[in-house]
């Protein structure tokens, strides 16, 4: 099925922050839709997307066969069942272009450096052992911002089971995920690469009985931040946060002691370091009382929590069901994706919002300002049913300097995109939406 692609205008935005003021045409709406395109195979799509240079974005796609982008099919270069890893850039108004289609690739995650090179993390799928570059497990690859091979270096699974990867101001790799420690346990790790994938250095988070690193970032001043999770004292995962020195340091860490949940996503800029994910329970931050409230039954909410780089608490919300992304953009602003069920008690800061009573997997995308955390705008965009689990399967979100923000996810079925419906082809599709500061 040829993907159908849709332009929409900021006209189409929805759940913008009620009492903005009325824009014209020459001054855009805030949080406004500005782009938006459907992506769509025969297939299992998956993606991640990031900030480009020049303000463009980077994602790479794993799909079957074909997919269309907006741009044409791509087709596999293996036929219609072949197994392929595509790397696409999008420019600021949101129009494709294809930087490299690879057979028998699938990307687990990427990063673009200060420079415009892509570094991606892959494994070989359907290949012989040893007879391609690319054949021997995971490999840390680094490609030119025109998708030229620079290099490549394999992942043991001796040193990291991988989850996350970064690159810092000097173009350093950051890569996070955890290893097991001789009695089984897991424990957060991160290994630190220059530019050239030479190993600097490996820390084992050996403060933790048991502990999972799920998401990363850096900051200007090239020191890490590591979120996932770690064995709390009541034996459940809490949200946790280690910083670490550009030489591997520990230099403070944090918890949210009493709730049972994951990190999933990281971001930092200016004095603030802002952690987002799912949790049950209670925690409490910079003297606030955080419970999360049932939906569909389970009980689960999302948490987004800001730090100074110091570790001091600033500020805490919890709404909707999920959170998948966050990233943060030269205007001090806050951008989270994830899902919510619409009609539920708990959707806080976000307002109410329209969609279907029957589902977590509606999507809303949001933007926070990150100092005090003001709302500054939320859109929504109301799905189907959920599949295999509930609340939104896949989204990823990236800002370029001056605050504008693209998402990529995944939805089910339909999905409600200002006044049209987009129907998945088969089970699922990817979209991508690009929205005003």
């Amino acid at each position: 099925m040829r993907m159908r692609t849709q332009v929409l205008s900021w006209l189409c935005v929805v759940g913008v922050i009620a009492g903005s003021a009325r824009s014209t045409a020459a001054e855009p709406l805030a949080g406004g839709l500005s782009w938006a395109h459907q992506l769509s195979g025969p297939g299992d799509e998956s993606g991640r997307i990031a900030s480009g240079k020049d303000g463009s974005f980077i994602s790479f796609i794993n799909f079957t066969g074909s997919i269309d982008i907006g741009a044409g099919p791509i087709q596999a270069p293996g036929g219609p069942t072949d197994r392929a890893l595509a790397l696409v850039r999008h420019d600021a108004q949101g129009q494709p272009s294809v930087i490299r289609v690879i057979s028998g690739l699938y990307a687990l995650r990427h990063a673009v450096d200060g420079q415009g090179n892509i570094i991606i993390i892959v494994e070989a799928i359907g290949v012989s052992p040893g007879s391609s570059l690319f054949s021997d497990g995971l490999q840390l690859v680094k490609l030119s911002a025109t998708g030229r091979l620079l290099w490549l270096r394999p992942i043991l699974s001796t040193d990291i089971f991988v989850q996350t990867l970064v690159t810092d101001r000097d173009g350093n790799i950051g890569i996070g995920g955890y290893s097991v420690t001789s009695q089984g346990s897991p424990r957060l790790t991160f290994l630190k690469h220059n530019s050239e994938g030479t190993r600097l250095w490996r820390f084992v988070d050996t403060d933790t009985t048991q502990s999972l690193g799920r998401t990363a970032t850096a900051d200007s001043e090239g020191n890490f931040f590591v979120g996932g999770d770690a064995l709390g004292a009541t034996s459940s995962s809490e949200p946790y946060l280690v910083m670490l020195s550009p030489e591997g340091q520990p230099r403070w860490r944090r918890r949210l002691l009493g709730a049972l949940g994951f990190a999933f996503g990281l971001a930092t800029h200016g004095n603030r370091v802002v952690m987002v994910g799912t949790y049950a329970f209670t925690f409490t931050f910079a003297g606030q009382t955080h419970t999360s409230t049932a939906n569909l039954g389970i009980n689960q909410d999302a948490f987004v929590v800001a730090w100074t780089r110091d570790g001091e608490e600033r500020w805490a919300y919890n709404f909707g069901f999920d959170i998948e992304s966050v990233a943060m953009d030269e205007r001090d602003g806050v951008t989270v994706v994830g899902g919510y069920q619409a009609g539920s008690s708990d959707l806080g800061i976000l307002g109410p919002l329209p969609g279907n009573p029957s589902s977590a997997a509606n999507v809303y995308v949001a933007k926070f300002d990150r100092i005090q955390g003001q709302r500054r705008w939320v859109q929504s965009f109301p799905s189907d049913l959920d599949r295999s689990s509930p609340g939104l399967d896949e989204g990823t979100v990236a800002v370029s300097k001056d605050g504008r923000a693209a998402v990529l996810g995944l939805f089910h079925d339909t999905l409600q995109v200002g006044s049209q419906t987009w129907t998945a082809s088969g089970v699922s599709d990817l979209f991508l939406f690009g929205f005003e500061p």
